[in-house]
């Protein structure tokens, strides 16, 4: 992921990255064999990560495949996945404003900032992402009011819940535009009293913002494809 990438040159990710991380050296989650959590992924999301690989699957620009099953790219695909996040919102999304000067840095800091909750955690400046596992599952574990852009398809996650810290990265692909995604997440975030600062950081469209304690950072990309890859930050709590 690229915000990972960003996140780590912040010391948010240390020197992990999960487009660079071997199966072999990510950490197991219990909640792999949860069958209620996985349930819980339902069909709001897709997770398929038996298409890797597979010939006509879209690539990252780090060359990851990036998966979609052709059903799920046709034309009623996409209005029914556009359909979901208009309801999801109570109704039409809102516009999103003119990007802000500056660079995205000061965003992936404040999630950065935000994912170590517990007072000494803020004082060690704790490295929360070397203690996550890797699950498609967190997915599910969103907060509520951010959750993947609806049918949307999970391709890596991982996540914290402990030793204290609160923070969940999530990668995934859809057919829908960038500025729908990012509308969507403008409409969300601001319905539930989030702030919201839109910027443009090389080729992504990055939309960030605070509440409270809590933080979130959305990069979205359009790949060559015609895909569109989102890298989707939650933290705090």
């Amino acid at each position: 992921m690229k915000t990972l990438a960003r996140m780590t040159a912040l010391g948010l990710m240390g020197t992990l990255m999960l487009a660079g991380c071997g199966s072999g050296d990510k950490q197991p989650d219990p909640a792999d064999t949860d069958p209620a959590l996985n349930g819980a992924l339902g069909d709001q999301i897709m997770v398929d990560p038996e298409m890797a690989g597979d010939q006509g699957a879209a690539v990252s620009a780090e060359g990851r495949s990036i998966t979609i099953p052709a059903q799920d790219r046709t034309p009623e695909a996409i209005a029914a996945a556009k359909k979901q996040a208009a309801q999801l919102v109570g109704g039409a999304l809102k516009p999103v404003p003119s990007p802000t000067q500056g660079g995205a840095a000061s965003l992936a800091a404040g999630a950065a900032t935000a994912a170590q909750v517990a007072a000494e955690a803020k004082v060690a400046k704790a490295d929360c992402s070397a203690k996550v596992q890797y699950s498609n599952t967190w997915a599910a574990r969103l907060p509520a009011e951010l959750p993947v852009y609806p049918r949307g398809a999970v391709q890596e996650a991982a996540g914290i819940d402990g030793q204290g810290c609160a923070l969940r990265v999530v990668n995934f692909a859809t057919p829908v535009s960038v500025s729908d995604v990012v509308s969507f997440y403008y409409t969300r975030a601001l319905g539930a009293g989030y702030g919201a600062e839109y910027k443009i950081d090389g080729g992504d469209s990055v939309l960030g913002g605070r509440k409270d304690g809590r933080a979130y950072v959305v990069y979205a990309r359009k790949l060559d494809s015609g895909l569109t890859e989102v890298d989707l930050v939650t933290s705090g709590k």
